[in-house]
């Protein structure tokens, strides 16, 4: 499914879930302990935008409480990506242009007329206690297979006014990708260890400040093993620095409105060692109108820097220092993203309906353009429906 404007990609998703609570006593055995409640789930999105590419998420979650104060949560997800065939002759420079700089994979030049299909199916397991969390994710796809480890702590302070929070994660990924002569990249792997610290201040009855720092280390494989770079009148593999840390500091403040409204506001500065700096300003405005809708406004701008080794064009194959790249947000430019969505309660309507007085509508738009002449609309209809 896909809407058309003049002249503008428009993306259209549609979003659906379930949610339903009810006893697990019965459960309590695999575990031996007393359980207090459980909560299922189940999410459906659909994504289409005008050059149909299309994404079919289906999404499962499935959690426990226990007397103890313990907390399951299993997350099961299944995401196919469907990417439509080049539409241009064999041999055109079209066509070429299309299949050597594809971010697909293509095993045969015939594989890129047809379309291309990939599912990946993700596992996610939570254990919470009031002050701490501890977790184990999995991900599987064709060529990339990834896991992470992740903990966490927190404590409140000062009656409950502060609170101090910091988790660590480390996740070790392998990569296959499928044969492509013009990669030159076999099967390699990639790490990421992750901390952070944060601090929230409630600083009096209407106002919540947090205050947070975060550090990524990455090593292996960081460019697109499937992606070309055109240089002097050819197409030569990608290829980006193995090592990379990044790190940010960010400030949220969280009021709230006489009126029945709220305002969150966001800035967020972000640096790496290869040399790109960003900073984000975002702003988001809600407001009850009557009792069943809340309308929320949304403003975000971001700004960053190139990498080192970006360049619009390359002269040389050695590129920037044996570096050379053909992902665009690895060169500087600057975004904007306006938006407004609404959340429609409907128990009034469904009000002699039973289950249907949980069932609520949720409509957004957005529109993002950037100063690489991209621009795009973005609608999103979805529904939660609540037992």
């Amino acid at each position: 499914m896909q809407l058309r404007g003049p002249g503008l990609p428009t993306l259209l998703c549609l979003t659906g879930a379930a949610v339903m609570s009810a006893p697990a006593a019965s459960d309590a055995a695999v575990l031996g302990l007393p359980v207090e409640g459980q909560d299922d789930a189940y999410v459906f999105q659909f994504f289409s935008d005008v050059d149909d590419v299309r994404v079919v998420t289906h999404q499962n979650a499935y959690g426990m409480d226990f007397d103890n104060g313990t907390a399951l949560q299993l997350q099961i997800l299944r995401q196919t990506v469907t990417v439509p065939a080049v539409e241009a002759a064999p041999g055109s420079q079209e066509a070429i242009d299309a299949i050597t700089t594809a971010s697909r994979p293509i095993r045969d030049i015939g594989d890129a007329y047809q379309d291309y299909s990939r599912t990946r199916h993700q596992f996610d397991l939570d254990v919470s206690r009031p002050n701490w969390a501890a977790g184990y994710y999995v991900s599987t796809e064709e060529d990339y297979f990834a896991q992470m480890i992740r903990a966490g702590y927190n404590r409140d302070f000062r009656g409950r006014t502060f609170n101090f929070s910091t988790g660590a994660s480390y996740g070790w990924d392998r990569i296959d990708p499928v044969e492509d002569a013009d990669s030159g990249t076999g099967a390699d792997h990639r790490s990421t260890a992750y901390a952070n610290a944060v601090g929230t201040w409630v600083l009096d009855r209407d106002t919540v400040l947090r205050v947070g720092v975060e550090h990524f280390r990455v090593s292996g494989l960081q460019h697109n093993p499937y992606r070309n770079v055109y240089v002097d009148g050819g197409n030569l593999p990608e290829r980006h620095p193995d090592s990379r840390d990044r790190s940010d500091f960010y400030l949220r403040v969280h009021r709230y409105l006489p009126m029945r409204a709220s305002i969150k506001l966001l800035w967020k500065h972000y640096f790496d060692d290869w040399g790109i700096g960003s900073d984000t300003i975002g702003a988001r405005l809600s407001q009850y109108v009557g009792e069943n809708v809340v309308v929320r406004y949304r403003y975000r701008y971001y700004r960053q820097d190139q990498a080192d080794f970006y360049r619009d064009e390359y002269t040389e194959p050695g590129g920037v220092d044996g570096y050379r790249t053909g992902d665009f947000r690895m060169g500087a430019f600057d975004a904007h993203l306006f938006g407004t969505r609404i959340h429609w309660a409907l128990r009034d309507v469904f009000a002699r309906a039973g289950a249907l007085q949980g069932l609520a509508l949720q409509l957004s738009y957005e529109r993002y353009f950037n100063s690489n002449n991209f621009s795009a609309n973005i609608l999103e209809a979805g529904f939660t429906l609540d037992f």
